[in-house]
C-alpha cells in the first residue's frame, strides 16, 4: 500500500473515532469534525487535498461525516449467517468422527464447527448429514451413526 494511501486511511479512521464519539474539534460552534483541523499542513498538501476548491472540500467533509454517523449508529454486533431449521448435505471429503472442535466443511459450501465436547470415531467418505435446529441449538446427524452432536455454524 502507498504511503499516501496509508497516511489518509489512518485520518479518515481518525475522522471517523472522533466522530463517533462525539468530539468536537472543528471550528467554534461548527460541530463537525474537519479534515483540514485535524491534518497536518504537510499531509493535507501530501494527500492533495489542497487541491480541492472550498467547495468540494465541504462536500467530502460533509460526507465522511455523514459516513461515520452511519457506521457510529449501524450495529456493531457481529451477525451469524442466516441458517434454515434444516439442512441436508454431504460432508465434503473423508469423515473420520469428532474429536472436541471437529470443523465440518458440507459440500453445500457451508462450514459448521463442533459446539459440545465428545468423541466418536466413524470412517466415511462423504456421509449425509442433516443438520437440524433444537430449543439447544443445531444438531448434526451423520449418516450411519447413532449419535449427534451440537454444533455451531462458522460460515
Amino acid at each position: 500500500m502507498r504511503k499516501s494511501t496509508l497516511v489518509t486511511l489512518t485520518y479518515c479512521s481518525t475522522l471517523l473515532l472522533f466522530t463517533a464519539i462525539g468530539q468536537d474539534r472543528g471550528t467554534a460552534g461548527d460541530n463537525s469534525l474537519r479534515l483540514e483541523s485535524i491534518m497536518t499542513a504537510a499531509d493535507f498538501k501530501s494527500c492533495g487535498l489542497n487541491k480541492l476548491s472550498s467547495e468540494e472540500m465541504s462536500r467530502l467533509n460533509a460526507w465522511l461525516q455523514s459516513f461515520a454517523v452511519k457506521i457510529a449508529t449501524s450495529s456493531s454486533e457481529v451477525k451469524e449467517p442466516k441458517t434454515s431449521d434444516v439442512i441436508e448435505s454431504q460432508i465434503a471429503g473423508d469423515f473420520n468422527g469428532w474429536d472436541g472442535e471437529t470443523i465440518f466443511k458440507l459440500t453445500n459450501g457451508q462450514i459448521w464447527q463442533q459446539a459440545e465436547y465428545d468423541y466418536e470415531y466413524e470412517y466415511a467418505f462423504q456421509p449425509e448429514v442433516t443438520i437440524y435446529k433444537t430449543a439447544g441449538g443445531y444438531k448434526m446427524k451423520v449418516e450411519d451413526m447413532d449419535e449427534t452432536i451440537y454444533v455451531k455454524r462458522i460460515k
